[in-house]
């Protein structure tokens, strides 16, 4: 069964960068509750209105991230399509 993985480092780093250390952070900032954080970046459960926030949430600050050396990312750039859901 095809699910979806997120690059949690990645998505990590980003949100550090422009100031969401934590996951209560990320999710003030990408406008999601802290259970859906926490699903998705420690037990793997991600949803299209997960994806779609937290890019648009890294779109919003790229003048941050470009202090530091980083464009926005894209969804392929978060998010890669697995042949199996991660156990």
């Amino acid at each position: 069964m095809p699910g979806i993985q997120l690059d949690v480092e990645r998505y990590r780093l980003l949100f550090r960068l422009i100031g969401c250390g934590t996951l209560t952070q990320i999710a003030a900032e990408v406008g999601l509750t802290l259970r859906q954080v926490r699903r998705a970046c420690n037990e793997g459960v991600i949803g299209e209105v997960f994806m779609a926030r937290s890019v648009a949430a890294l779109q919003r600050n790229a003048a941050k991230l470009a202090e530091y050396g980083h464009e926005p990312p894209t969804l392929d750039d978060l998010f890669k399509v697995t042949a199996s859901v991660p156990s």
